[in-house]
């Protein structure tokens, strides 16, 4: 493979296309359940791209980001884009739990955004089932996370991998095969969307855990994204009403694999874009430049989501 295809040398097409993804979910279920005063919660790092999409497309104003690092928190706070974004410094274990009773954020529903860029591990798990325990209702809960296989363990003892970290969801006769290639992304994803919705189900949560999203995308490590929404009591139905929608974003059949374009080859396919029907590669060829017809069909998929490095977002 062409290194151009490997090494992106702008940024992540894959990761701002299911971001942006995940924003018009979100803001389809505000337009349904009761989400005025939401919180944002999420790991900022020193860019803040999804906290500036948040105040921007959600109007969102109150925000935390957690950071551990000592000279990334001293980054964060330096380059924090809004004065109503609080960085708190510690690891998410550790400030998730001060925020149950924070005056700003408590009884307000949160966006929770937890986008680790390592595997599932027990650390996350712990997370997540704080979070599903905790978060005040009508919250979303996402997580992000690795996805690789090689991160859990060796091919035959995956499956117990697995088991140990989902518990009762994963079947005990659970086969190798579903943990190897691309199906370990689907495997993660369907097994974590099944853990919330178990934990949620055992704490008789009022409105329970509605799973929504399930994204799985690829600039160079596979990543997974799941969440779902812990809706109040009588929201559940509405929740799953929008979430199970044919316009539903969050949901897509595919991997989200961008291809690596340049902005004038970006330019000249949208060019040609909306069509009735599929775009060949004939029809780039004729543009003057060429591509492999997987990664014409996912510009096609994604064409209004593909991003611009050269535009200023902040």
């Amino acid at each position: 493979m062409a290194s151009f295809d490997v090494v992106n040398y702008s940024l992540r097409p894959s990761k701002s296309i299911q971001r942006q993804l995940v924003f018009e979910g979100v803001k389809k279920l505000q337009a349904q359940l009761d989400l005025d005063r939401l919180v944002y919660v999420g790991f900022g790092s020193i860019w803040f791209t999804d906290f500036v999409l948040a105040h921007k497309l959600l109007g969102v104003d109150d925000m935390v980001s957690i950071e551990s690092n000592e000279v990334g928190y001293r980054r964060a706070v330096f380059n924090s884009p809004y004065a109503t974004v609080r960085v708190r410094h510690g690891f998410s274990s550790a400030v998730l739990p001060s925020l149950y009773e924070d005056e700003i954020v408590r009884g307000r529903p949160w966006l929770v955004w937890l986008d680790y860029d390592k595997e599932f591990n027990a650390d996350l798990k712990e997370d997540v089932v704080a979070l599903v325990e905790n978060a005040p209702t009508n919250s979303i809960l996402l997580v992000t996370f690795n996805g690789n296989e090689m991160k859990y363990d060796k091919a035959p003892e995956r499956p117990e991998h697995l088991k140990r970290l989902f518990g009762s969801v994963v079947p005990d006769d659970l086969p190798t095969r579903a943990c190897k290639d691309d199906r370990m992304q689907e495997t993660l994803a369907d097994f974590s969307l099944q853990m919330m919705q178990s934990v949620a189900a055992d704490l008789a949560r009022p409105g329970g855990f509605v799973p929504a999203f399930r994204l799985i995308y690829r600039d160079v490590a596979p990543m997974v994204t799941v969440g779902g929404v812990l809706p109040a009591r009588g929201a559940a139905r509405i929740a799953s009403e929008v979430v199970r929608a044919a316009d539903w974003p969050c949901r897509p059949q595919k991997p989200i694999v961008a291809p690596h374009l340049t902005v004038r080859e970006a330019a000249s396919l949208q060019s040609r874009l909306p069509c009735v029907g599929r775009l060949e590669r004939a029809d780039v060829q004729a543009l003057g430049f060429d591509l492999e017809d997987d990664q014409l069909e996912a510009f096609q998929a994604y064409y209004r989501h593909y991003p611009a490095y050269a535009q200023i977002v902040a």
